[in-house]
């Protein structure tokens, strides 16, 4: 395959290092075959070194924050564009792409998108997400104090002592084992009943147990995710599991591994053999609260298949508002709102109360929520899309799916950001009214979140607070 050669050097380095770089480069393509035809190498400041193997040039100038801060690296792409050829792009690991996992990760989407496909020199991590979380790891973690929490772990799973919480059912003895805590493992075994013998869906168990006033091990209700958890957990036919251990008979099991099994089959046969991920974030996501139960309403997309008269085929993709309990808890009631009609809904009441209430600064839309409770909702926002974006990334390094979620939590992170920054500003409510189908999402929601504390939804009727 025609590869293309590109790392990053400072100056005051070893003056033979660039050279060096450049011979392991054209090692690795003689090594696996592979057609050496470019080498970019960037530095700190604008000066940089190019070189071409066989045709082509490097009159490339790089363009935006690439061709100022590393112009080689824009080069480089309008190489790659301007040949119109897919690549091998190879680095010699992954930091030579960024200091941190994001500059990482943006790099190689950038680079992917063009058809091309970027590989590490490193021989026992050639994969650049698994290079990245190996060199780089989280910001702020320290790799030598984690290695070390890691090793003192492993030490206690190799002897099948628990690590953290234990699973519902069970409790740490005295020794560090598992052992059962009976009135929660008639709960479990319960669950696999129903699941396995009976039938039943993951929100019916949540209902049948909810109904019965049967708490978690907080004391709460018990939900879709609880449920799934506890029939994908292996702890419960006494088999340990942690960092590549498999310890069988390691404490007392609370279902057979049969039992296990058939809920595994169960949980693939009513599977979708094939899911289309929808992440279009919702507006009034964190304001809408159902009015009958206090719960919040949560977005959820529907899409539908038929077949019109005439034969052909027709999709519809519809997006909802529905009662949080009723759809993970089987509480409340079937609570729906169609996303648009709701969204609509509540920005004509604003506009209702603006008219109302022009003349007074202390009306209940310009009484803005307080600044430091917006502020609180905004960063939990950030942290919880950096979150998503890691676990993704990590996902995604062990080959469970593509680059494309990773990229849409990378969105949505950048999204979070962009309304964390943004908020606190001076909003002419009546002009951002006025120009509501103008503006972007993180500005809509910015705004709402700013001058709105909750909306209640009730089957009929809906209500805007300050």
């Amino acid at each position: 395959m025609r590869a293309i050669g590109y790392f990053r050097t400072t100056y005051g380095e070893d003056d033979d290092l660039p050279d060096h770089l450049q011979e392991r480069f054209k090692e690795y393509c003689e090594r696996y075959l592979h057609q050496p035809v470019a080498v970019f190498r960037d530095t700190p400041d604008a000066h940089s070194d190019f070189s071409i193997f066989g045709s082509g040039n490097g009159n490339g100038h790089g363009n935006g924050a690439h061709g100022r801060r590393f112009p080689e690296y824009g080069r480089m792409l309008e190489h790659i564009v301007s040949s119109r050829s897919n690549y091998l792009v190879v680095v010699p690991d992954s930091t030579h792409l960024g200091k941190d996992l994001e500059e990482v990760v943006r790099k190689i989407i950038e680079i992917e998108s063009t058809g091309c496909k970027v590989i590490c020199e490193d021989d026992d991590l050639p994969d650049p997400l698994q290079n990245a979380l190996d060199a780089l790891g989280p910001a702020g973690v320290s790799k030598e104090r984690s290695e070390r929490i890691k090793d003192s772990m492993r030490r206690r799973a190799m002897l099948g002592k628990g690590l953290g919480k234990p699973p519902y059912g069970y409790r740490n003895s005295k020794d560090g084992t598992l052992e059962i805590v009976e009135d929660e493992a008639i709960i479990v075994r319960l669950i696999y009943e129903k699941y396995v013998e009976e039938g039943l869906g993951l929100r019916l168990i949540a209902q049948h147990l909810n109904e019965r006033d049967i708490k978690t091990r907080r004391g709460g209700h018990w939900n879709m995710v609880t449920i799934r958890d506890i029939l994908r957990n292996p702890t419960y036919t006494g088999t340990y599991y942690r960092f590549g251990l498999r310890l069988p008979k390691a404490h007392e099991a609370i279902i057979s591994p049969k039992e296990y099994r058939m809920a595994q089959d169960q949980t693939k046969s009513r599977r979708p053999s094939s899911r289309s991920v929808n992440t279009e974030p919702f507006l009034l996501s964190g304001l809408a609260e159902c009015g009958y139960c206090g719960n919040k309403m949560m977005g959820v997309t529907r899409r539908q298949s038929w077949k019109r008269k005439d034969g052909n085929s027709a999709r519809g993709i519809y997006r909802y508002y529905q009662c949080q309990s009723r759809n993970n808890q089987s509480l409340c009631g079937y609570h729906t709102w169609r996303a648009g009609v709701l969204e609509s809904d509540v920005l004509s009441q604003i506009q209702s109360l603006l008219d109302a209430d022009d003349s007074s600064a202390s009306g209940p839309v310009t009484a803005v929520r307080s600044r430091d409770r917006v502020q609180t909702i905004w960063d939990k926002r950030v942290k919880n899309a950096e979150r998503r974006f890691l676990l993704s990334l990590k996902r995604a390094a062990r080959g469970e799916f593509g680059l494309g979620a990773v990229q849409n939590n990378l969105r949505q992170l950048d999204s979070a950001r962009t309304g964390a920054a943004s908020w606190d500003r001076e909003w002419d409510a009546g002009n951002t009214i006025a120009n509501w189908d103008t503006l972007d999402f993180d500005d809509r929601q910015a705004f709402l979140q700013l001058h709105v504390s909750r909306i209640v939804v009730h089957d009929d009727s809906v209500e805007v607070f300050a």
